[in-house]
């Protein structure tokens, strides 16, 4: 699992999970982000820490990462086709949460 910071200083993306991604690897980085975010000092200097929001993207067939999310409090939002190329077997979910 791995924090991607957006151009957005207030979200940030959990990349590298999938079904295998386990609660207790969400919980302790989701801890460690919450942590991140009530110790911020910096405004608008950079988008290293501090994020309120995080989300995921699941793709298709990653049922166990879909519950794992919304047993976490992350909301599905937004759906979306995957890039040209990938096979059609549905489209991306992106789930978010707040912190």
């Amino acid at each position: 699992m791995k924090k991607t910071t957006t151009a957005c200083c207030a979200l940030c993306q959990l990349n590298d999970v999938n079904d295998a991604t386990t609660l207790e690897h969400f919980e302790y980085a989701l801890a460690k982000l919450k942590k991140q975010k009530e110790s911020n000092t910096e405004v608008g200097i950079t988008t290293g820490n501090g994020q309120t929001a995080v989300f995921v993207i699941a793709s298709p067939g990653e049922n166990i990462l879909k519950s794992n999310l919304k047993k976490l409090g992350f909301e599905a939002k937004h759906v979306f086709e995957r890039r040209k190329g990938y096979p059609t077997t549905g489209d991306l979910q992106m789930y978010i949460k707040n912190l």
